[in-house]
């Protein structure tokens, strides 16, 4: 389990380490290029929108734009949908790979411990309502939110339903005020 996890973590900052090296973290925080570059790619860039977004969400790099850049490139329906669609995927994702590298060895190595498992029963109760609050009032970014509740006994279903939902809204609102902005 430990090599697991160290690989993941290495993984991870691998990725990090490229995407910086080869330009993608400066292409994601530019807002302009990037949508001069999706638009470019004709529907094609639909498809690089959402791959870019669960990159963003799985690898941890910085994808505060991405809603407002999907809204410039493609209004604010479309954008907001290519955004929800790649953010939710991104999400389940990051659960999926926390559930499979670290919860059993969270288990392992906490599982008996009493606060731990007062965390657990905290979230077998209300875990739906704490991951509706977190969603819709982001405190921690999206991403680390994803992995930290992979931690927890909550479903891959019932996590990927609830983001999908409670992150849609910001998801729309940014596309559609960049999309009206723009134009």
């Amino acid at each position: 389990m430990v090599k697991k996890i160290a690989l993941f973590i290495l993984l991870l900052l691998l990725v990090i380490l490229m995407a910086y090296q080869f330009g993608l973290v400066d292409l994601l925080t530019d807002i302009t290029g990037l949508r001069t570059y999706l638009e470019s790619l004709g529907w094609w860039g639909y498809v690089i929108f959402i791959l870019l977004s669960i990159i963003v969400a799985v690898f941890l790099l910085p994808g505060q734009f991405l809603a407002i850049v999907g809204g410039l490139a493609y209004g604010g329906f479309i954008g907001g949908a290519l955004t929800i669609v790649g953010a939710s995927l991104g999400a389940s994702i990051s659960f999926i790979i926390g559930k499979y590298i670290a919860r059993a060895y969270i288990l392992e190595r906490f599982g008996n411990d009493p606060t731990f498992k007062k965390i657990e029963k905290g979230v077998k109760e209300n875990g739906i309502s704490f991951l509706v609050f977190t969603r819709l009032v982001p405190v921690f970014p999206f991403a680390i939110q994803s992995y930290a509740y992979a931690m927890t006994p909550m479903g891959v279903k019932k996590f990927s339903l609830i983001s999908f939902l409670t992150m849609m809204p910001a998801s729309f609102i940014y596309a559609f005020m960049a999309s009206e902005i723009a134009s």
